[in-house]
C-alpha cells in the first residue's frame, strides 16, 4: 500500500507568495516605470515599490518563522 502524502496548504501558499513576490522584485518591467511623476511615499515610484515589496517579504517570512515552516514532521526540540 502506498504511503499518503500530506498535505500542508500554508507551507505550499508560503513558497508560491515568496516566489512570486521575487518575480515581481526582479521583474525589469519596473523600470518603464523609473520616472518622478508617480511619487510613493514621497519617493520616485521604483524606491517606494521596492519598499513595500520588501515589506511584504518580511511579513511572509516572519509568518514562516512563527509557523516553524520548512521544519519536517520528524523535528524534534532538544
Amino acid at each position: 500500500m502506498a504511503k499518503e502524502q500530506k498535505k500542508y496548504p500554508l507551507r505550499t501558499a508560503l513558497f508560491v507568495l515568496i516566489i512570486i513576490t521575487f518575480m515581481i522584485m526582479e521583474f525589469p518591467g519596473a523600470f518603464f516605470f523609473n520616472r518622478i511623476d508617480p511619487m510613493l511615499f514621497g519617493l520616485p515610484f521604483i524606491y517606494g515599490f521596492n519598499i513595500i515589496m520588501w515589506a511584504v517579504m518580511c511579513v511572509l517570512f516572519l509568518i514562516g518563522y512563527l509557523t516553524s515552516w520548512g521544519k519536517g514532521a520528524d523535528f524534534k526540540e532538544e
